[in-house]
């Protein structure tokens, strides 16, 4: 697959010395609208293109970005990128991936999202807001209500014959809802993705939204001591959030991960399994080949407890003696790729949230962790503010709030006795929930 662009970026390295080259391109075209008081609030357009560069010579990288793509705005990408390279430390771990086969295809890419009107999407954002309010009388307000969606092209070529492409489109909806009573306010969210608004119900994400604030209203504050809980599949995704730095390599490598030196050992107990799924379409990081053209592939990071290994792109692959795992990403246009997730997740049980509840018995369903990402990286230490629902005979009984929880992530993982059967992506990390044999609180 030939392109111009990168016929121009190709002259120009040979020109200047020569090395080897690697151009990303990216075309989005972006939709916002929110709605707020029974009416549209907003509304955003953006078409954008955004080019990375990466060269490499004498064992050194440079990196360059732009956002116009013609040959003058490419020349000055090369200049710039050249004169990083040569001014950089050398490393032998730099250079182009390993040649790794060709990439499968994946249902990324849904035609009806560019055929459905602006007035119908429009009319989405207005209905979120409007089913949440007829929820329930205690319904108070709807802070926001929007759709967002993106539709995106994504090109990548180097200088050793490799060129791929992929198109993609996301549709998020959500809608942040506050109920009252009796002089009390409480926040409940609602959410949804699909690759087009096909694929969105407004009902079930305005329900969520609204149920999750109506079930906090008369929270009260649990007493001291070590309880039982189930980890809300939504909590459970935010402890793992906190994992995210200690599976990559290159935290390894700087001795920033608490996994460093644990491969082949026991670091959660056998009810948990972790995986980085790149081939899940129904999480938003799911991708074909990553961001240096290697072949995504799933990933187990940790197998019924045992930590089987990280994930690495071509550079860190390098320096660790891995080799790539298909775990190149772009943080942003303005950085260059690192190593990171596609889709993270813990594999679901067969056990339901009500079962999880009778196994708990008398405990606690947390809900949500607040500021669980203030734990400390390499420990896994955290003392953090949490809210949920008091479990009473394994039934859920009332709010509770204003409490703290502490212990450690691998700790905490170690305590799992099951996991649920109801899975969910909360974008690009998911879980299901999480029955936990003990768990510190502070309270009253």
């Amino acid at each position: 697959m030939a392109d111009p662009g990168f016929d121009v970026v190709l002259r120009e390295v040979a020109g200047r010395g020569g090395g080897d080259a690697e151009l990303y391109v990216t075309r989005t075209r972006t939709r916002r609208y929110e709605a707020r008081e029974g009416r549209l609030d907003g509304i955003a357009f953006a078409d954008t293109v955004s080019l990375g560069l990466r060269v490499f010579r004498r064992g050194r990288m440079g990196f360059s970005y732009g956002f116009r793509g013609d040959a003058a705005d490419l020349a000055r990408m090369v200049e710039e990128a050249l004169f990083c390279a040569d001014a950089s430390d050398p490393d032998p771990a730099y250079g182009l991936p390993d040649p790794a086969g060709a990439a499968g295809d994946l249902p990324l890419y849904d035609p009806s999202v560019e055929t459905i009107p602006e007035e119908e999407k429009a009319e989405f954002a207005r209905s979120l807001e409007a089913k949440v309010l007829a929820r329930d009388s205690r319904m108070a307000r709807v802070r926001t209500a929007a759709l967002h969606e993106t539709v995106g092209a994504v090109s990548l070529f180097h200088s050793r014959g490799f060129a791929a492409s992929r198109r993609e489109s996301r549709c998020t909806a959500h809608v942040e809802s506050v109920a009252e009573e009796n002089g009390e306010g409480q926040t409940g969210y609602g959410f949804g993705f699909a690759r087009s608004l096909r694929g969105l119900d407004a009902g079930a994400i305005a329900d969520e939204g609204a149920d999750r604030a109506l079930r906090m209203l008369g929270a009260v504050r649990p007493k001291t001591g070590e309880y039982r809980a189930v980890l809300e599949n939504g909590a459970a995704a935010e402890l793992l959030e906190v994992l995210v730095p200690s599976f990559l390599s290159s935290q390894v490598a700087k001795g920033k991960s608490m996994l460093a030196g644990k491969v082949g050992r026991k670091v959660a107990s056998g009810a948990i399994t972790v995986e980085d799924d790149p081939l899940d379409p129904a999480g938003s990081g799911a991708e074909s080949f990553d961001a240096e053209g290697t072949p995504t592939r799933r990933r187990v990071l940790i197998a019924e407890g045992e930590h089987r290994g990280f994930l690495a792109d071509a550079f860190w692959g390098r320096k660790v003696g891995t080799g790539s795992t298909g775990a190149c990403r772009r943080p942003g246009a303005k950085q260059p790729p690192t190593v990171g997730i596609s889709n993270l997740r813990i594999a679901a049980g067969e056990v339901s949230l009500s079962a999880l509840c009778e196994a708990a018995r008398d405990g606690i369903l947390l809900t949500e962790f607040l500021g669980i990402h203030t734990a400390d990286p390499v420990s896994g230490d955290f003392s953090v503010g949490a809210s949920g629902i008091r479990i009473a005979r394994g039934a859920p009984a009332e709010p509770l709030h204003g409490f703290a929880v502490s212990g450690n992530i691998l700790g905490l993982l170690e305590k799992v006795g099951a996991a649920g059967s109801d899975f969910r992506w909360f974008g690009n990390v998911g879980a299901p929930s999480l029955l936990v044999s003990a768990i510190s609180v502070g309270g009253e």
